[in-house]
């Protein structure tokens, strides 16, 4: 097995250090793909999608997320850092996406994000995303008016000095697939992938988000997907909506995917919307995730040069 890509640091304004990994194709240069992760996992878990990209000449860069991964080293788990909010989870993802297109100037550049980090990417570009090609979303929440009661309960939680405290953000998602062999079935029909995820010490349980980390990134996810939201994103962006139908983060038969799909084609975006038939919540981690792979690849390659 090829060995994974090691993690290299750089640091962010406020003094975090970010753990980031790298990927480069071994010929030119095509096009570039930032990876967002999401919730309770890391940038290491998406190996095989990288190396799927930088078979097609597509340089992929991700970071481990304030509070996840080898960054919470810094930060704390599930934390912002020291003073640091959602503003702050952004400027990273801009500050990647530069380092990026300096490294490889002049080709086309992608944006991808997955479940939580699927509104990271949203919010990236809709304040940073003049200069993409693309932006792709994976198991995103989409439109979510539950989060809207949500927040006013995590913030009032934060207040009454809960705010460094763990919670429970994943619980709930199990529900539609009780009784089921383990509490996160609901990632993926692959029994192989939902055990290496347990086994994972920086997923899951063992990385759970504190109330302050929750309330600040759940409130971004109220506002990305909103008519005032959109309306900051570059005119003509194409964007890529992945899905499983049974993935109880984006609603039953994935409705607030399509509600999401809905508001950016009214925005006048062209969207493209695969919702694949009994998947869960990590597409390219489940049983049929070649065909997600190629779906993404393919809609890429029509918009690559050369």
């Amino acid at each position: 097995m090829t060995d994974p890509a090691p993690v290299t640091w750089t640091t962010a304004a406020d003094g975090v250090r970010l753990a980031e990994r790298r990927w480069t194709p071994e010929g030119a240069v095509r096009g570039t793909v930032q990876l967002v992760h999401g919730l309770s996992e890391h940038a290491g878990r998406y190996e095989r999608l990288a190396r799927a990209l930088i078979a097609q000449g597509l340089a992929v860069g991700a970071l481990d997320q304030r509070g996840h991964g080898r960054t919470a080293e810094s930060t704390g788990p599930g934390g912002f850092g020291e003073g640091a909010s959602s503003d702050a989870v952004l400027d990273d993802v801009r500050d990647l996406g530069q380092r990026l297109a300096a490294d490889h100037p002049g080709v086309p550049a992608f944006l991808l994000g997955h479940s939580l980090g699927s509104a990271v990417a949203l919010a990236s570009a809709e304040r940073d995303g003049a200069g993409l090609a693309g932006l792709v979303l994976s198991g995103p929440i989409g439109v979510s008016p539950g989060f809207v009661e949500v927040v006013p309960q995590l913030q009032a939680a934060v207040a009454g000095g809960m705010g460094d405290q763990p919670m429970d953000a994943l619980g709930a998602f199990n529900a539609p697939f009780e009784p089921a062999r383990t509490p996160f079935d609901w990632l993926t029909r692959d029994a192989d992938e939902v055990d290496a995820y347990v086994a994972d010490p920086l997923c899951g349980d063992d990385f759970p988000p504190t109330y302050r980390y929750g309330a600040g990134m759940f409130e971004l996810v109220t506002q990305v997907a909103t008519p005032e939201g959109v309306a900051g994103l570059p005119d003509g962006l194409p964007v890529l909506l992945l899905a499983g139908q049974r993935d109880p983060v984006g609603g039953v038969d994935a409705a607030q995917v399509t509600a999401l799909a809905d508001l950016l084609r009214a925005h006048g975006l062209p969207v493209e919307l695969r919702v694949y038939p009994d998947a869960r919540h990590e597409v390219f981690n489940e049983t049929n995730r070649d065909e997600v792979t190629a779906d993404l690849l393919a809609w890429m390659g029509a918009r690559l040069a050369g």
